[in-house]
């Protein structure tokens, strides 16, 4: 529930120790990278540590390793699902034991048959395409080199299927030309032209003419069926050589785990050289400056002691902007990404993590209350999370919509719901038993049968309403509260008073209109009259005052507008039911027969699987909503960015090797 304070860090080092230094850093995850402010750097005619070949040479080795692991990836007999850990690492160790040799013995290996296979996949190409347009002409009769005499030559080609024959013809008597139909197909007629040599530029402009497409065969020699041989023969021998490959790629892949392990490291060294961009350096040192959270300063210290850096800690200056690193219990933590979404709070500001977390579990729980779908929703969840190991920030993820789970099988325990109406419909239409038969349950009058503790939100949608809008209520008033304490807290507890608690009064006076007026009216009028009195203080004159008072008195509206948004938590709650419902009726309408028990399966699953999915949807979109518009509105300082610390690459490894605790250099 609070924003973690800052301290400014910085260090100097060698230059060529540099590199060391940003990758202990990045292990130990604690430091975020800041340059130095451009007038420092002129002043005092500072270079950057950056090394722009060493960082294209670091780009491109990562490159060339992740594009081998996206080709071993989907020959891999190994499956790594979504939720697959990360393999432990230690890079000494890594390098010692020979993996690291291996990987990127692995890695010129798959490049060089990677190579070899888009050779024999063109001459395979080639050597089909040659074939296919041989097919026609097997049953020519002479070499395609230069078939002919000394005074007369053929060409081969094509005429569209419905040439006029006759015209063909007369066409040879008048050119003098000889054609052999060799082939037809669907759409055109081979043939061979015989006629002389001196004529030839003659006799194929007029054969253009009739759509004549000469068949041209490069660099081959011999009667068709021979060449045609040769390249069925080429392709065969390719495709061979080609499948010994794909298995030869198939075995390397059994190396994959190493070659993601090469990558990680890769990525580390490549990560190293992009964030010297932020170093300053002088003729014989680099500067580093950045930010480091109070609860990582004495981890930070101990690793700094033991290399050759000299290094400060300070307190952020007034004109800094430090990152925002938020602190929450258990619950509250799996929140942040929701506040993350809409922007962290500004650093030295209130955290809404924990009470917005609170009520997100309540409206969440309202929106979608039915016990069945909570259940499968928190179990699939935590057993996600307990099972699967899944990163941070996805277990972040999944947490918060396991404990949303929990919230909707309260609301569904309370309000009657289990997968819709099913146990009722299953008895009515599945067991022949009357739910009007069955104990009731509800604390409250009941409209009709159900198993609702309170009351069933379809029978009873304006007890629903005013549910709905008595919790808007109170989360518009949570958020009023919290802004009166900040107020108080900066030292303004008479705008905490004026601007909250005067506007208090006046909602009191409202709502006792509805219960006793002698109340109420007195009440309302005396909450009107403090924020005409107050809400225009800050304007000049008494006019001023008193057109701000009676603006204040207008800001109703807006109060009113944010408490019905808070019907659409009535809205998603009887769309998840009635969607529900009409499943349920599908579902058992073919009643105790075998029929209709394969039925039942078959449609309770499809049917409530996509409701959970849509609901969940839509309930975590209007939920959010309220958080961001009505709730944030009332106090929420924004603006802040959030702490990134520079890191190792972790996408398929996690460097698990220790520290060494004596001194050492940073190289």
């Amino acid at each position: 529930m609070s924003v973690i304070k800052m301290k400014r860090l910085t260090v100097i080092t060698p230059t060529d120790a540099a590199g060391g230094l940003l990758r202990r850093l990045m292990k130990l995850g604690a430091v975020s990278l800041e340059r130095l402010p451009e007038a420092s750097v002129k002043a005092y005619s500072l270079g950057t540590a950056a090394n722009s070949e060493a960082l294209s040479a670091a780009a491109a080795e990562t490159a060339r390793i992740e594009a081998v692991l996206a080709i071993l990836t989907k020959r891999s007999r190994r499956k790594r699902g979504l939720f697959a850990p990360v393999t432990p690492v230690d890079p000494v160790e890594f390098t010692r034991c020979g993996a690291e040799r291996r990987a990127l013995k692995t890695v010129q290996e798959t490049e060089r048959i990677t190579e070899s296979i888009a050779a024999l996949k063109a001459e395979i190409a080639e050597g089909e395409a040659l074939m296919q347009a041989l097919m026609p002409y097997l049953t020519f009769p002479y070499s395609l080199s230069d078939p002919g005499t000394v005074t007369t030559t053929i060409r081969l080609g094509s005429f569209p299927r419905g040439i006029d024959r006759e015209r063909l013809a007369a066409l040879g008597k008048e050119q003098g030309f000889v054609t052999e139909i060799l082939y037809e197909d669907k759409s055109s007629i081979y043939a061979s032209v015989l006629f002389h040599r001196d004529t030839e530029e003659q006799v194929l402009k007029a054969l253009s003419g009739l759509g004549f497409l000469r068949a041209v065969f490069a660099k081959t020699d011999g009667l068709p069926t021979a060449v045609f041989d040769r390249a069925q023969a080429s392709v065969t021998a390719a495709k061979e050589m080609l499948f010994r490959l794909e298995g030869s790629l198939s075995n390397l892949a059994d190396n994959l785990t190493e070659v993601e392990v090469l990558f990680d490291l890769q990525k580390s060294k490549h990560l190293a050289e992009e964030h010297k961009k932020q170093l300053a350096t002088t003729a014989k040192c680099a500067i580093l400056s950045g930010w480091c959270p109070v609860t990582c300063e004495e981890k930070v210290t101990r690793l700094l002691e033991r290399l050759d850096a000299a290094f400060s800690f300070a307190d952020p200056a007034p004109d800094d902007e430090p990152p925002v690193l938020l602190k929450n219990n258990g619950f509250a933590r799996s929140f942040e990404w929701v506040v993350g979404m809409y922007s962290y709070p500004k650093y030295g500001k209130f955290d809404p993590t924990l009470i917005m977390s609170l009520f997100y579990f309540l409206i969440f729980g309202l929106m979608f209350a039915d016990a069945g779908y909570g259940l499968v929703l928190a179990l699939a969840c935590f057993g996600i999370v307990r099972y699967c190991s899944p990163r941070e920030g996805m277990k972040r993820f999944l947490l918060m919509f396991g404990f949303c789970g929990i919230s909707c099988i309260i609301f569904g325990v309370l309000f009657g719901s289990y997968f819709g109406n099913f146990p009722l419909a299953f008895m009515e239409n599945v067991l022949g038993i009357a739910p009007e038969s069955l104990p009731r349950l509800s604390l409250l009058p009941a409209n009709g049968a159900n198993l609702a503790v309170l009351f069933d939100p379809l029978q009873n949608p304006m007890g629903f309403l005013l549910v709905s809008l008595g919790v808007g209520a109170l989360h518009l008033i949570a958020g009023m509260a919290v802004n009166a304490v900040l107020l108080c807290r900066d030292g303004k507890p008479l705008d905490a008073l004026f601007d909250v608690v005067f506007y208090w009064v006046l909602f009191a006076g409202i709502a006792f209109l509805f219960i006793d007026q002698r109340v109420g009216i007195p009440l309302t009028i005396c909450g009107a009259l403090l924020i005409i009195a107050t809400q225009g203080r800050r304007k000049k004159g008494v006019v001023g005052k008193l057109i701000g008072g009676l603006g204040g008195i207008y800001g109703l509206v807006n109060y009113a507008s944010d408490l019905l948004s808070y019907s659409r938590i009535l809205a998603l709650g009887l769309a998840a039911g009635v969607i529900g419902q009409v499943v349920n009726i599908l579902a058992t309408l073919k009643g105790a027969s075998f029929l209709g028990f394969l039925l039942m399966i078959v449609v309770f699953t499809v049917g409530h699987l996509l409701n959970l999915v849509i609901n969940v949807l839509g309930t975590f979109v209007h939920t959010s909503r309220l958080q961001y518009i009505e709730f944030f509105g009332k106090f929420y300082e924004d603006g802040g960015m959030p702490f990134q610390p520079i890191k190792l690459s972790d996408k398929y490894s996690e460097d698990v090797s220790v520290e060494q605790e004596t001194p050492t250099s940073s190289t």
